[in-house]
C-alpha cells in the first residue's frame, strides 16, 4: 500500500516536526509512507536564516534574526538534518505540479495533522489553502483526514460553503480537539471524529527506541524543563515558585535572544531529537505549549500548563481526555492549588484508551484496500 501524507513538516517548529514524523512512523505498518514535500513558503521562511520584513513587526524580528545569527544557523541545520534522516518526503512539488496530476499514483491520501485548516497558520493571505483537503488527490482515491486542527479559528459562512465542498468526498474526518469536532460536525453536518494528536500514537519507548535518545543514567542531574513562547509575569512566578519548591535548576528550550525568566541553562539551538530528550528526562516541565503538554503526559512527567487562553482548546482537550484539568494554570492564584504529583495511573488507561479508538480510526480509513 502507498500512503501519501500532507502536512506542515517543513517549519522550524519543534510540534510540527514531530507530529510529522510520528504519523510517518505510525503509517508505516500499513505500507511505503511519503510525506508531500508541498512548497509552502510561508511555512518555510522560518527556515531562511535571516527573515526579510513585510511590515514593522517583521523589522524587529529581522533584527532579532542578526543578533541570534549563530545559534539561529546551528538550530536550523539541526531541524534539516533531522528532516533529511528521518523524514520521508517526495520530490520538492509546486500547487502547479498537484493541478497537474504529478502524485494521482497513490493508494491513499491523508491530510495529516497541526494547524493545516487554520487560515491563519497556513497562508499569508489568510485564507484556506485547497491543497491541505487534499483536493489534488484522484477521482475516487480513498482519503480521509488524521487530527487536523483548526486551532480556535471561526469560520465565516463563505468558508463554512468552502468547508463543505473540500470535505465532501473525504472517507472519514478527524480532528485534534473536541471543541472541534462538534464545531464542523454541525458545519458539514456528518461525523467529524475527535482523536489523538499524532505524538501521542507512539509510546514512551517507541520516542526512546526510534529516536535513539542517548543513555543519561550516569549523569543524572535532576532539572525543570521551561517550553514556553511568552514569558509573562504569570510564567516567571510559576518558574520562581517550582525552582524554589524543588529545589532545582531550570533549562529553557528557547530559540530567542533571552531566556525571558531566570533560568539556569538557556538552550537556543536544540534540535527535534534533543527536544525529546529533554523531555524524556525532565524532572518537572512548565509550558504553554500543546505538544509540550502531549510529551509530559506521554512521558509521564510532573508538570504544569500555563493557558494560552481563546487559543487553549487542544490543550484543554487533552487534559480532560486524561483527567489532568487541574494541571492548568489560568492566574497566579492557581499555582499553590497544583497538587505536588500526578498519579499518572488513571491517565495512562485513558491515554491508552484513545490511543486504541485513534488506532481504529486509522484502520476503518485503509478497510478494503
Amino acid at each position: 500500500m502507498r500512503i501519501l501524507i500532507i502536512t506542515t513538516h517543513n517549519a522550524n517548529n519543534y510540534g510540527a516536526i514531530l507530529q510529522a514524523y510520528a504519523l510517518q512512523s505510525f503509517m508505516e505498518q500499513y505500507g511505503a509512507v511519503n510525506i508531500l514535500n508541498y512548497e509552502n513558503r510561508h511555512l518555510a521562511k522560518s527556515f531562511d536564516l535571516i527573515r526579510r520584513p513585510s511590515n514593522l513587526r517583521g523589522v524587529l524580528g529581522m533584527g532579532k534574526d542578526i543578533a541570534r545569527i549563530f545559534p539561529r544557523y546551528r538550530v536550523i541545520n539541526k531541524f534539516k538534518s533531522f528532516i533529511d534522516r528521518y523524514i520521508y518526503l517526495t520530490e520538492s512539488v509546486s500547487e502547479s505540479d498537484l493541478r497537474d496530476g504529478k502524485f494521482n499514483t497513490y493508494d491513499v491520501y491523508i491530510s495529516g495533522s497541526d494547524q493545516i485548516w487554520n487560515p491563519v497558520c497556513i497562508n499569508k493571505d489568510r485564507c484556506l489553502d485547497e491543497n491541505y483537503f487534499l483536493n489534488f488527490a484522484p477521482n475516487g482515491a480513498s482519503k480521509f483526514s488524521y487530527a487536523s486542527s483548526i486551532g480556535g479559528y471561526k469560520f465565516s459562512s463563505n468558508e463554512e460553503n468552502l468547508l463543505s465542498k473540500l470535505l465532501c468526498d473525504f472517507n472519514q474526518i478527524s480532528v485534534r480537539e473536541k471543541d472541534t469536532s462538534d464545531y464542523l460536525s454541525k458545519i458539514i453536518d456528518r461525523r467529524v471524529e475527535y482523536v489523538l494528536d499524532p505524538t501521542l500514537l507512539l509510546s514512551k519507548s517507541d520516542w526512546y527506541n526510534r529516536l535513539n535518545i542517548a543513555d543519561k543514567s550516569i549523569n543524572n542531574e535532576k532539572y525543570i524543563l521551561l517550553y514556553t513562547v511568552p514569558k509573562n509575569q504569570l510564567i516567571k512566578s510559576i518558574v520562581s515558585f517550582y525552582a524554589k519548591k524543588l529545589g532545582l535548576k531550570v533549562v529553557a528550550i528557547d530559540q530567542g535572544l533571552n531566556a525571558g525568566v531566570k533560568v539556569d541553562s538557556h538552550l537556543r539551538d536544540v534540535s527535534p531529537s534533543e527536544f525529546i530528550e529533554l523531555f524524556y528526562y525532565a524532572e518537572f516541565i512548565v509550558t504553554d505549549s500543546f505538544h509540550g503538554v502531549c510529551f509530559s503526559v506521554n512521558f509521564q512527567k510532573q508538570f504544569v500548563v500555563v493557558s494560552e487562553g481563546v487559543h487553549a482548546n487542544r490543550i484543554v482537550s487533552l487534559l480532560e481526555l486524561t483527567g489532568l484539568k487541574d494541571r492548568l494554570i489560568q492566574s497566579e492564584r492557581d499555582i499553590g492549588l497544583v497538587k505536588s504529583r500526578i498519579d499518572f495511573k488513571s491517565a495512562l488507561l485513558k491515554l491508552e484508551k484513545a490511543r486504541l479508538q485513534s488506532r481504529k480510526y486509522i484502520e476503518n480509513g485503509l478497510v478494503g484496500l
